[in-house]
């Protein structure tokens, strides 16, 4: 083996344990004295793009199918870099091209799959091309990754779930299985599965344990925590209320309710919080005592000792101390959600500053106040009843258009950009 192929060698040892940047680095001397080096070249794409440099990358992988258009590893490469730079349908060309010079190779249709992802509404295609993937090599773990997130993306979330349990099995350690794995978990649409929540939370430290360089999983880890945050003082807030609304009625009711607000969280945090490790623990007090979420914590707390208060207190403050606790519970979950979306928002991901439940309350709410006001400003021929009516439906009919066109935008990019 002569020097240049030694140090491509050792160039893509590195890469394997995961330095892209030393990969590169050994590949600079080379390209710069064998610049049509096809194999150095590939290599490179693949290192560039570990690094996010896509336009580094696909100059590396267009000089790569210069020297050798028959190649479908330059293809390929050259596929993957121009899905990095969103050019999905040529990377779904030439991610074709190489599959049909290699049909026998597995990882050409795994890069078919992929391409096929980002090029938008074709994930039928992308089912077929992974479990082509799988089927030609059926014991390599990153195979049934795509096959899972090919899934993901049909929303077959229990297929899903098994491709990445199949990919565990191959690759005990795979800190991407066990990210996607968990982030099905922190996801699900069941928000109140308490135990589901955990173990998603649990999963995601165990990625980051296996890859501490994961910035995803840390990332989805924080918004988990944050969420079951929300989850507490939503369940603090509703009960609050209803207690406040019915002592009209029953102050024995009200006083049952009371308890129940406050003893309810608590028994709900204890149940999410005997399910983490003790390092997630940790880092769960650490989420409470940060900024915005730290005066949440606060509030909670205090509605807390206002209900516990609300259960022994003289008759007459209990409708100032339950409807107090009710808005600390509502301020409380206001704060973590603006918290959790400040959050999302540091990683570049853009989050609507009203929530879609928000906007359905405003559609619904608005539009039924809306309609009652209208029907009463006609029948007393109030002015300010018909403004207010005005108003309540203009409002509605707002979120009620804010909420079609989300579900326009998530149809259109359901299929977005996906590495791989």
């Amino acid at each position: 083996m002569n020097e240049t192929a030694t140090t491509v060698a050792m160039a893509a040892a590195q890469f394997q344990r995961g330095d892209a940047a030393a990969a590169a680095g050994l590949l600079a001397p080379v390209l710069a004295a064998e610049p049509d080096n096809v194999r150095a070249l590939v290599l490179m794409t693949h290192a560039q793009l570990a690094m996010k440099q896509p336009e580094l990358a696909h100059q590396a992988a267009h000089q790569a199918v210069q020297v050798a258009p028959e190649s479908a590893e330059a293809l390929s490469a050259l596929s993957r870099a121009l899905t990095g730079l969103d050019r999905h349908s040529d990377a779904v060309r030439l991610a074709t091209e190489a599959m049909r010079l290699e049909p026998a190779n597995a990882y050409r249709h795994n890069r078919l799959a992929w391409a096929l992802l980002g090029d938008g509404d074709r994930p039928v295609e992308a089912e077929h091309a992974a479990r082509q993937a799988v089927h030609l090599d059926p014991n390599e773990a990153d195979f049934r990754i795509t096959y899972a997130m090919v899934m993901k993306q049909l929303d077959y979330t229990d297929r899903a779930r098994q491709a990445l349990r199949d990919a565990l099995a191959l690759e005990p350690d795979n800190a991407v299985a066990r990210h996607e794995l968990a982030t099905l978990d922190v996801t699900h649409r069941n928000p109140f599965a308490l135990g589901r929540l955990a173990r998603g939370a649990s999963g995601l430290a165990g990625a980051l344990r296996a890859d501490p360089s994961q910035q995803a999983s840390k990332f989805m880890l924080d918004v988990a925590l944050r969420r079951f945050l929300v989850y507490a003082a939503i369940v603090l807030a509703l009960l609050a209320y209803v207690g406040w609304r019915v002592l009209e009625f029953s102050v024995p009711a009200a006083r049952l309710l009371a308890g129940a607000a406050a003893l309810a969280p608590a028994g709900f945090a204890a149940y999410f919080v005997l399910r983490l490790d003790r390092s997630l623990r940790a880092y769960l007090i650490t989420v409470l005592t940060q900024g915005r979420q730290r005066v949440a914590a606060v509030l909670a707390a205090t509605s807390i000792a206002l209900l516990l208060t609300a259960t022994v207190a003289p008759a007459p403050w209990l409708s100032w101390l339950l409807g107090f606790a009710a808005g600390g519970g509502f301020a409380a979950r206001l704060l973590t959600v603006s918290a959790t979306n400040a959050h999302v928002r540091s990683a570049g991901i853009d989050v609507p500053r009203l929530s879609t439940v928000t906007l359905w309350i405003i559609a619904w709410g608005g539009g039924v106040t809306g309609l009652l006001c209208l029907i009463g400003g006609l029948g007393d021929e109030s002015l300010m009843l018909l403004g207010l009516a005005v108003v309540l439906l203009g409002a509605a009919a707002a979120a009620f258009a804010a909420i079609v066109r989300r579900r326009r935008r998530a149809v259109s990019g359901r299929n977005a950009s996906l590495p791989g």
